[in-house]
């Protein structure tokens, strides 16, 4: 038995498709090399998902490479002020030449010439601080989650932007493939109408009709392909590099929020949305940083031992001494400078504790209103898929009608407009059921790797 590849046209105006099927002959070369080829590609080699080019932006945005940067310097923040416990040892060393000139009345003038070295070794071992070293390190430490936060909030900034380039995309590409398809049914409509006109069946009304309804398609279809490249431009700014071949969503398993209610939502985004997150360490180091501005009154404490020794000199001597002591520093007045610093801070607190209390309202209106997106967007993909199957049984009987005489050309393609538009919003409403999923989990602060993992299981190659 030998097979025979052969090219099949569907009747809805699809593209048409390989198919195989059984007649004597010999199985064309190139149809053989295609099909070994493409069997020998792994999975996912001729597009790339959603999960593939949000690790690629990753490696390449700026914004998430600043953030980590900060991270680093919250660390190094942490080291100094750790090193306010250590003790400090310093050195001095100088050396001297002098020229000394005697004149005395009666004596003949002198000239001496010495040199003079001088070395100094001094350790402080701080002992009290007024509880400022421990002020400063849990100013680092507060620092450090507040990068963290910074961080976790540009990942999953990121995640949505490059999820929603990435639908939108698609929402081109499918545009621009109906508006295809819509060209390509309109001129066989066109075909049909010429005929029956030559015939006598029809009249040049149709025929009019179907050649504007042509050029209309014939725009949209300019359109959708301006607005592909226009979308393929905003990937490409965030991975860096040509946007491959995307995979598509052919359909979607449609699931409800969970959990169901919107208010459970705001209170995981009330806990961990990353942008409260870093207001909240914000307004905790103002605090923070108030009370470290009123700890400058305090004394300080601290023991210092030192070691000097001089040598040379007019008289070619060397002394040596060496010391111990404890130092206590206690600032009586400095022109109300502390005063001025602690207040500075209290407002800068207090400054930051209406923003926070600002952003605690926009998290919550995000919050409900990205719940209800998802709502809405799952029951819209339930209504459009219902609206679809209406319009195309619609057009096959309007087609049908028209064939017999008892539709007009208006009545064919209006319907397939109407059809070709249901598809459209078909398509955008699965992209935006699959997006609002995301900016739920977003607004929520909750966005992960998995969740895009779940989105891209929804795409087919």
């Amino acid at each position: 038995m030998r097979l025979a590849a052969t090219f099949s046209c569907p009747s809805d105006g699809s593209r048409p498709r390989l198919c195989l099927r059984q007649r004597p002959g010999r199985l064309p070369a190139v149809a053989l090399v295609a099909i070994l080829v493409l069997g020998a590609l792994p999975s996912g080699a001729l597009a790339s998902g959603l999960l593939e080019l949000y690790k690629r932006a990753e490696e390449v945005d700026p914004n998430l490479k600043r953030s980590e940067k900060e991270r680093v310097i919250a660390d190094l923040q942490e080291d100094q002020a750790k090193a306010g416990w250590f003790p400090r040892l310093t050195g001095q060393a100088s050396r001297s030449r002098t020229t000394q000139t005697q004149i005395i009345s009666g004596r003949p003038e002198t000239t001496e010439k010495y040199t003079q070295d001088q070395y100094n070794v001094t350790l402080t071992q701080p002992i009290y601080s007024g509880g400022r070293n421990w002020l400063a390190l849990d100013i680092a430490e507060i620092t450090q989650e507040q990068a963290d936060a910074t961080v976790s909030g540009s990942r999953q900034e990121l995640m949505i932007q490059v999820a929603q380039a990435y639908f939108d995309i698609l929402n081109a590409r499918e545009e621009v493939d109906l508006a295809e398809r819509e060209v390509n049914r309109v001129d066989e409509h066109l075909d049909r109408a010429q005929a029956q006109f030559e015939v006598g069946t029809g009249d040049i009304v149709g025929v009019r009709e179907a050649e504007a309804r042509r050029d209309q398609a014939n725009t949209r279809l300019i359109r959708a392909r301006n607005a592909l490249n226009t979308a393929k431009q905003r990937l490409r700014q965030l991975i860096r590099r040509p946007v491959p071949e995307l995979d598509g969503v052919e359909e979607v398993n449609l699931l409800a929020p969970d959990p169901g209610t919107p208010e459970k939502w705001v209170e995981r985004a009330l806990d961990a949305n990353p942008q409260l997150a870093q207001t909240r360490t914000e307004l905790s180091i103002a605090r923070k940083n108030a009370e470290l501005a009123r700890r400058e009154r305090w004394p300080q404490l601290s023991a210092q031992a030192q070691y000097s020794k001089v040598e040379g000199g007019s008289f070619i001597t060397q002394d040596e001494q060496t010391s111990a002591s404890l130092q206590l520093e206690w600032p009586i007045y400095q022109g109300g400078e502390v005063s001025a610093r602690a207040d500075i801070e209290d407002t800068r607190a207090a400054q930051t504790r209406l923003q926070l209390d600002d952003q605690q309202e926009t998290v919550r209106v995000e919050t409900v209103q990205a719940f209800y997106d998802w709502e809405s967007a799952m029951e819209e993909v339930r209504s459009l898929r219902a609206q679809v199957r209406s319009a195309e049984t619609q057009l096959e009987a309007i087609q049908t009608g028209f064939e017999v005489g008892r539709r007009t050309s208006v009545d064919v393609l209006d319907a397939q407009q109407e059809y070709f538009a249901a598809l459209q919003s078909l398509a955008e409403a699965r992209h935006r059921y699959l997006v609002s999923r995301l900016q739920l989990k977003a607004a929520s602060g909750v966005l992960s790797l998995a969740d895009l993992r779940s989105a891209n299981r929804q795409l087919a190659n």
